[in-house]
């Protein structure tokens, strides 16, 4: 079988990541569970599989966006026959966000199998992965890691080696219950400044101009000022990825009590219809429980 990179996932962060590996002239083949998904990767350089069997048998190297775990469970038919007939003599690379005990077990059935699993889950929002400058946490075998990074380059501006799987996945958390920190005080203070009827614009001017100024504040603060709310990071996923924190913290014995409240602030905006949205339209339940009334 000639060495080939499959990608499966293809979603707000899984398209621009293919189209950075079909723009880089690697040909990816890629295979999608609602064809629409894979709309305009063939334009740039990307072959569509037909199926799920014609991708795992092109392809030697699989790389999964996919949006949880059943949706990987499904996809390469766990539990079933079809698993090892996927799996067996390929490797894996799980760059979604997943419970780490999920991925521990994953590994060790695939491995079983006569596969290779490597774990890299990447921090970043649809920006950089259009751009090809998410940063990937690796864990699994030293060798696997090497061989898969010149494959998985085009899509990464670095790649962090975390040891054994799940350490990845463990350290994407951990990564995830900071960014979650910066995003509710992000929240925070605009609600603070918007009942105190204070500018907008000025809060920006000062964050920017000091040692709180950072990247994800400058791309958030403007679609809270705005009001515009098109996803680069959804709340559907803020609720996944809290979740799977604040799950991870309760079986370490670490409480992750500002996660858990922000929890309920998304899982709250989840229920009201903003599933869809970027996480800061999180601020709407934020506005709604100041005025006493519905999400504004």
């Amino acid at each position: 079988m000639t060495s080939r990179i499959g990608f499966v996932g293809l979603g707000d962060m899984g398209w621009p990541m293919a189209a950075c590996l079909a723009r880089a002239g690697v040909q990816p083949l890629i295979w999608a569970r609602r064809a629409a998904s894979a709309e305009g990767l063939p334009e740039l350089g990307a072959e569509l599989a037909p199926d799920i069997d014609a991708l795992c048998t092109g392809a030697d190297t699989i790389c999964t966006m996919l949006a949880h775990a059943d949706a990987q469970d499904e996809v390469f038919g766990r539990d079933t026959p079809a698993f090892a007939r996927r799996l067996a003599g390929r490797t894996l690379v799980q760059m979604g966000t997943t419970a780490p005990g999920y991925s521990r077990t994953l590994a060790a059935e695939i491995n079983a199998i006569g596969g290779r699993y490597v774990e890299l889950p990447v921090s970043g929002s649809t920006g950089p992965a259009a751009q090809g400058a998410l940063v990937a946490m690796a864990a699994g075998d030293p060798e696997d890691i090497a061989r898969i990074t010149p494959l998985v380059d085009p899509m990464v501006s670095a790649i962090v080696p975390c040891g054994t799987v799940p350490k990845a996945l463990q350290m994407k958390l951990a990564v995830n219950a900071y960014l979650a920190g910066l995003i509710g005080g992000l929240l925070e203070a605009v609600d603070l400044a918007e009942a105190s009827a204070l500018d907008l614009g000025t809060l920006q001017s000062i964050l920017e101009a000091g040692p709180m100024s950072n990247d994800l504040m400058r791309m958030k603060l403007p679609k809270l000022i705005e009001r515009e709310f098109s996803p680069q990071g959804s709340i559907r996923q803020s609720v996944n990825n809290l979740r799977m924190i604040t799950e991870a913290g309760a079986e370490l014995g670490a409480p992750m009590p500002v996660n858990s409240a922000l929890r309920a602030v998304f899982e709250e905006g989840k229920e009201a219809g903003l599933a869809d949205e970027d996480m800061v339209a999180a601020s709407k339940i934020l506005r709604a429980r100041r005025n006493g009334a519905g999400k504004s």
